[in-house]
């Protein structure tokens, strides 16, 4: 989650190497830049925002305090902000427990048939000891993908 020291409100426009970063597609614009945790990272003046609030910010309306910006279409690095709402953080929770979809990852991409690109293990979590874990290997090779350019390109 984003720091809440991070004032999106202030932002008056996109730079324009920000449009760079995202592929238009018929429905999402898909962030194609740094992205951690499914969710697109935009860095402006030495701070890392969040893709899909600071469209929502700039593109359609200030974000009220309080409030998170919820996914309509379920894709974490889109940033379409016809796809985006405001919701309390109850109601993005509802919202993702009814969507629930276990055959597509958070980014859309098919976990099984023959377009998938999975990798099922098995993992040690805190209060179950084990669980299942289905992972997309395409959002797994995109994210490294983006962290070494990360380290390799100096700030």
């Amino acid at each position: 989650m984003a720091k809440p020291s991070l004032d999106y409100n202030s932002i008056e426009e996109l730079p324009d190497h920000f449009w760079d970063k995202v592929n238009k597609t018929d429905s999402c614009w898909l962030w194609t830049g740094k992205i951690d945790d499914g969710y697109g990272r935009f860095n402006i003046k030495g701070k890392l925002y969040l893709v899909h609030r600071l469209t929502m910010a700039v593109l359609r309306e200030k974000i009220i305090d309080g409030l998170v910006v919820d996914h309509l279409c379920m894709v974490r690095n889109c940033c379409n902000p016809e796809h985006l709402r405001q919701a309390t953080i109850s109601e993005n929770t509802q919202k993702r427990k009814l969507n629930l979809d276990p055959t597509f990852c958070v980014n859309g991409h098919p976990l099984f048939g023959s377009e998938s690109l999975t990798h099922i293990s098995s993992r040690r979590t805190r209060h179950d000891g084990e669980d299942i874990s289905i992972t997309c290997k395409f959002c797994n090779s995109v994210k490294r993908l983006s962290n070494t350019l990360t380290e390799e390109v100096p700030a």
